[in-house]
């Protein structure tokens, strides 16, 4: 468990944590956007649910095997092959060639349509946080801003420690003589990009 810093007891973290877990639980409902999935006449976009949008997300910066969309979404790879297969269905996302030709790791990647849906998708969702943050006052809002940018950097710094247990366990459990898998060049996990977080 890390140790609080200087100017944190653990009972400030505690609140912290739980006044964290308090928010995600009242922000969930705002962008699940599950009103305008029943309205008539959603669009693509509105529709899209939130695991859906994520996993567009995760492919926004080139194609991906298997292995790494799990890891860069935080699921099973048989959550990741048949939510991809979902995707596959609707025309979002397709299979691309594998830049060495190695079949058993298949990457798959946006079509334009995955690509326009995700976008505005994430329009449409920075629109529904955009109106909540208008009861604030400037003060206000530069605090949450202020509270976000701290967050990211937490996340970031918990990513590369992670990293590095990961790669401390994998030295010490090859030997030399012993090769990688096929998906060795996979992370094995990840975060979403940045910039789902409101800007």
């Amino acid at each position: 468990m890390p140790v609080p810093g200087p100017d944190h007891t653990t009972g400030d973290l505690d609140a912290l944590a739980e006044a964290l877990v308090e928010v995600r639980a009242r922000l969930a409902p705002l962008v699940l956007a599950r009103q305008e999935r029943r309205r008539t006449g959603a669009t693509a976009a509105e529709r899209l649910s939130t695991p859906q949008h994520l996993t567009l997300l995760a492919l926004g910066d080139g194609p991906l095997t298997m292995t790494a969309l799990a890891g860069a979404t935080g699921v099973a790879i048989s959550t990741a092959t048949r939510m991809v297969q979902s995707l596959v269905r609707e025309g979002w996302v397709a299979a691309v060639d594998p830049a060495e030709g190695d079949r058993r790791r298949r990457p798959v990647g946006l079509t334009p349509a995955g690509r326009e849906v995700s976008d505005a998708a994430t329009a449409h969702l920075r629109s529904r946080i955009r109106s909540l943050l208008d009861h604030l006052d400037p003060g206000e809002g530069a605090a949450i801003l202020a509270g976000v940018r701290a967050l990211e950097k937490a996340i970031q710094l918990d990513d590369e420690r992670r990293a590095r247990a990961v790669a401390a366990s994998s030295a010490a459990s090859i030997s030399p003589s012993e090769g990688a898998g096929p998906d060795s060049g996979d992370a094995a996990a990840g975060r979403i990009p940045s910039r789902i977080t409101p800007r």
